[in-house]
């Protein structure tokens, strides 16, 4: 458990991913946006000298991205460069897939071999050495998505042995805010309906706006929230009575 959150009641799905991250070679972390899954995903539990490299992966992607590709040189050579994966295998940091659910056929196809086990794995890359390259000890994977694993192929899915529901926002993301804004934070940021949902990104901006002079709260949760801000209030106003 980190330093800044060993005082502060820690949910379940954080009690074990705090625990499983750095310490299993792949890992899932799902849930609504807004908890803190890419975040911890990129700073908890590294190896000493351990980097993160982190990438978001689109519909629109290609398996260039991770692999690698040549560049040009001023004197119109080319150049190999590692692609984020491949930089990742072979220095042996933590590869962190924001978006896995997002990636296009392209890099999924890529990602089959990346996320191999690591005693199997081999890639020939396209260089001018055709050279064949293989995860070091310390590489790991931790992935995080929106939606639930099943929307993912199945070859893909089984490559994850670890998959986390993340259903709550972190502790140390709720710490940020003023203590009277936390539990409403903390309830209206995970519930499933979208329309309803808030995100914890409004919320900071919403405690950032009540801070300025002459800007109400009314004022700001009207900034933030829009039509919902009487929503909001009257959730604060029933906290606060409580």
């Amino acid at each position: 458990m980190s330093e800044e959150t060993k005082n502060v009641d820690m949910p379940e799905c954080w009690q074990i991913a705090e625990k499983v991250i750095g310490n299993s070679d792949r890992v899932l972390l799902y849930g609504v946006p807004g908890t803190g899954k890419s975040y911890q995903a990129t700073l908890h539990n590294l190896a000493e000298k351990q980097k993160a490299v982190t990438t978001t992966l689109t519909e629109d992607g290609s398996a260039m991205e991770l692999r690698g590709h040549f560049i040009p040189n001023d004197n119109g050579s080319m150049t190999w460069m590692h692609g984020t994966a491949i930089h990742s295998w072979i220095t042996g940091a933590r590869l962190v897939l924001n978006e896995i659910d997002h990636a296009s056929g392209d890099v999924l196809t890529f990602l089959h071999t990346i996320l191999d086990d690591k005693k199997f794995a081999s890639i020939t890359l396209p260089n001018a050495k055709q050279e064949v390259v293989k995860p070091a000890k310390d590489f790991t994977v931790v992935a995080t998505m929106n939606g639930t694993p099943d929307a993912l192929p199945l070859a893909l899915r089984d490559r994850f042995p670890v998959k986390i529901h993340i259903d709550r926002i972190h502790p140390s993301a709720l710490k940020k805010l003023p203590k009277k804004y936390r539990e409403a934070c903390d309830t209206l940021s995970v519930i499933t309906d979208d329309e309803r949902r808030t995100s914890v990104r409004s919320w900071y901006e919403f405690a950032k706006l009540s801070k300025v002079e002459n800007f109400t709260e009314q004022d700001a949760a009207q900034a933030v929230f829009g039509v919902r801000a009487n929503d909001i209030l009257d959730t604060l106003e029933n906290l606060e009575a409580r």
